[in-house]
């Protein structure tokens, strides 16, 4: 039996660690071909302080708030826990029913706000001490560990709350963007009091309008989830027709699934991926993850590089040999004998997809922040 344990890791790498664990708990989105680095990369740039565990963006200001109440009460662990467990009964007194953390778990509370929210919080300025929750109850109330333009908590706080931010709070974060993330599209997004509805980045209305960085990172981003879709669409429709053959019957929920996608990389095939990796520069891609914590090891860049390459010659994918010997390299590469496609046990535990999905770089959070702030006026 393998276990997960933190070994000798900072608070940064304990912050992405747990990041890339609360992945498996959302659906459709386990990285079982090891894109998470260039996803992540851009997401990043895009959407710097943002993770996909994010609800509502008042939240980066509930935090400071309870743990500026906990160091000024001694500064213990505890006293700031059942702060932020306090909260989750003040929002329901506010009114607010959706996005809550903690709204089912409440006492027995494992991720806390404050976990979901600490990363972020550094990256936009909002907390000046980079060190661990524990390291900041323990220097207590002490100028600087803060942005010094913190609006104060309302006095109300642990009593009833709500996610509307004030026009002052908005303001707040808005500036935090504009010096942090000040080339971001967050930041961009954010200054024009973005709400718009697209269901995809690249699929705003104003894209055109944005900043030449800003356009060609999108670009990127929708170059590489569009392409590299089809990998995992390929990946799930060997699963399913594996499974289908263990099962042995001619029908039953196997064989639909891989009908399903098989599907699919036919509507897949058919939006025009071969354009898109005709024209795309994937040296331009590699120079822009580069600026990041992520690294992208060559074997991932080789992976999109074949994938890319297969995909440029516009042929349909789901029976093409190259194709799916790629696909087994990658899997067996990155899991070894624990592959689903050679071990009949992994393939046992399958749920039906993994990682099918176009990826989306966190714009379904983004949005409610950005409506969030829109909202403050």
């Amino acid at each position: 039996m393998s276990a997960l344990a933190w070994i000798d890791f900072d608070q940064t790498d304990r912050d992405r660690a747990r990041r890339i664990m609360d992945l498996f708990g959302v659906e459709d989105s386990r990285d079982e071909l090891g894109l998470g680095s260039i996803r992540d990369a851009l997401s990043d740039l895009m959407f710097p302080g943002t993770s996909t565990i994010q609800t509502r963006l008042r939240y980066m200001l509930f935090v400071p708030w309870l743990y500026r109440m906990a160091a000024r009460s001694g500064g213990r662990a505890d006293q700031a826990r059942r702060l932020e467990i306090q909260l989750i009964t003040a929002l329901f007194r506010g009114g607010e029913t959706e996005n809550v953390i903690g709204s089912e778990a409440r006492d027995s509370l494992k991720r806390l706000p404050s976990d979901v929210y600490w990363a972020g919080l550094l990256a936009l300025g909002i907390r000046t001490h980079p060190g661990s929750r524990a390291e900041m109850l323990a220097a207590g109330d002490a100028p600087g560990l803060w942005s010094p333009g913190l609006p104060g908590a309302p006095d109300d706080l642990l009593d009833k709350a709500t996610f509307r931010l004030t026009p002052e709070e908005g303001s707040f974060l808005r500036d935090r963007l504009a010096v942090s993330a000040r080339d971001s599209l967050f930041n961009e997004l954010a200054q024009a009091g973005d709400r718009a509805g697209a269901e995809a980045i690249w699929l705003h209305p104003m894209r055109a309008t944005w900043s030449a960085r800003n356009i060609s990172i999108v670009d990127q981003a929708e170059r590489f989830a569009r392409v590299m879709n089809g990998a995992a669409l390929l990946y799930n429709l060997m699963l399913a027709e594996r499974a289908a053959a263990l099962q042995g019957a001619e029908t039953g929920r196997w064989h639909d699934l891989a009908a399903d996608y098989r599907a699919r990389l036919g509507t897949w095939h058919a939006e025009a991926p071969a354009s898109l990796a005709s024209e795309w520069s994937l040296a331009g891609l590699w120079s822009l993850t580069s600026q990041t914590i992520h690294r992208v090891a060559p074997p991932t860049m080789a992976f999109v590089t074949e994938w890319a390459v297969l995909v440029q010659r516009g042929q349909p994918m789901a029976d093409d040999e190259a194709a799916r010997a790629l696909i087994l390299r990658r899997e067996t590469r990155l899991k070894g004998s624990k592959a689903r496609l050679t071990n009949d046990a992994a393939l046992a535990r399958w749920g039906g997809a993994s990682g099918a999905a176009v990826l989306a770089f966190r714009w379904p959070v983004v949005q409610r922040h950005l409506r969030d702030l829109a909202d403050a006026v």
